[in-house]
């Protein structure tokens, strides 16, 4: 496995520089970041197309009215496909002048990042392995990362991330993607090692369960609280948090993700990171997307911030049903209490 400090070397030898007005740019009174998988969203050219006609417009539809700053895109076709986003997304008057595909080793699933403002760096991680038996494995669709900066000296890095599914591989589904969390873990912490406070921000389809080994193992509680990573947790208006739709089991799970570092904390607009409601979201994807809300501006981190998170996890304020409560039904055990 790599650890994190050959991560920072390969940082360092391949971030770009991207030329233009990257730092120079003054920060928006909000920040939108969505994370969203698309639902093979393949080029036109692709045959045969898994995603319909209609379901392709709706996509483009619910990002259009999203309307984010930055976006990160799960399960695209790679750069034709995001191109043909991107030019769809212009179509409705969206216009990302920044788009940038990580070019992992899944030639069909592809993550990008499309974003209104040039960033400082863009450092991708497309060469992470890990051990596996005798097997040295690559992280399937890579790491994105994206770092920007405006005039006021705010920086806040995002990390893009689609681990590996629960289909069936012979090598160990399970342990796959507990690795590729471990190696997601570890380029967060290099950041955290080289700047104490660096804003952080890992968003993407993490295909696993809040309480998950892969979870567990990227929030990391067993650190000190200003190294731990914080599960912003969405909801849509009624107060549920899942955002995924199995329908060959009739499933509805919590996979997709919005982590930040504590000194991000401050910045997080909570009442206004949500899954937004849409009637026909099904349409569009199997998947809902994820709105992260920021004011970029540096604030020191304070405890209040913590309030919010039960063992690093936003919890509902009042609980939304009376399960929250820890009572005691048959034989279940009561939650412990919040300390």
């Amino acid at each position: 496995m790599r650890t994190p400090s050959s991560i920072l070397r390969f940082m360092i030898g391949t971030a770009l520089a991207v030329a233009g007005a990257a730092g120079a740019q003054p920060p928006p009174a909000e920040l939108r970041v969505v994370s969203y998988n698309l639902y093979n969203y393949f080029e036109m050219a692709k045959q045969p197309q898994v995603k319909s006609p209609e379901s392709r417009r709706m996509t483009e539809a619910i990002l259009a009215d999203l309307n984010p700053d930055v976006a990160l895109v799960v399960e695209t076709g790679g750069r034709g496909a995001a191109e043909e986003l991107r030019a769809a997304l212009k179509a409705r008057g969206r216009d990302y002048p920044f788009l940038s595909v990580v070019e992992g080793e899944d030639p069909e699933r592809r993550l990008a990042v499309l974003a209104k403002w040039l960033p400082e760096t863009v450092a991708h991680d497309t060469a992470a392995t890990y051990n596996l038996g005798l097997n040295v494995v690559r992280v399937q669709r890579g790491f994105a990362h994206v770092v920007f900066r405006w005039d006021n000296g705010y920086r806040l890095h995002i990390i893009g991330a689609h681990l590996k599914s629960k289909l069936f591989d012979p090598r160990g589904q399970t342990d796959m993607r507990r690795y590729e969390a471990r190696l997601l873990r570890a380029l967060a912490t290099t950041i955290l090692e080289a700047d104490a406070t660096a804003n952080i921000l890992i968003l993407g389809d993490f295909n696993d369960a809040p309480n998950s080994s892969p979870l567990n193992t990227l929030i990391n509680r067993r650190t000190t609280p200003d190294k731990q990573l914080y599960d912003l947790r969405p909801v849509d208006p009624q107060g549920n948090s899942w955002t995924h739709l199995y329908d060959g089991e009739d499933a509805y799970t919590r996979i997709d993700y919005a982590i930040a570092s504590r000194s991000l904390l401050p910045e997080v607009r909570l009442a206004k990171t949500v899954i937004p409601a849409y009637a026909d979201w099904y349409i569009a994807s199997d998947h809902r997307p994820l709105l992260v809300v920021l004011d970029p501006r540096d604030r020191p981190p304070a405890p209040d911030d913590l309030k919010p998170f039960e063992r690093n996890i936003r919890v509902q304020d009042p609980p939304v049903s009376f399960f929250s409560e820890g009572r005691v039904i048959g034989s279940r055990k009561a939650r412990k209490p919040a300390p």
